[in-house]
């Protein structure tokens, strides 16, 4: 099962590390990366309309250990 992570550098701010709240798990990496990229997206508009000055971002899906 895999999560989706993002993670967004303000200027003036620390780096914030995002996971989706509830968390939601995807079987796959492929359809988590297309989560995560969409996710992204609505992230960077947000933070523009807010007026931060997004510095860096990164998005990745993390894959969880089988229990």
């Amino acid at each position: 099962m895999w999560k989706v992570v993002i993670i967004i550098c303000a200027l003036g701010n620390p780096c914030v590390i995002m996971q989706e709240k509830p968390k939601q798990f995807y079987q796959d990496r492929d359809q988590c990366m297309e989560v995560a990229r969409a996710k992204h997206e609505q992230l960077m508009v947000a933070f523009k309309e807010h007026g931060y000055i997004v510095q860096n971002t990164s998005l990745d899906c993390e894959e969880l250990p089988v229990t």
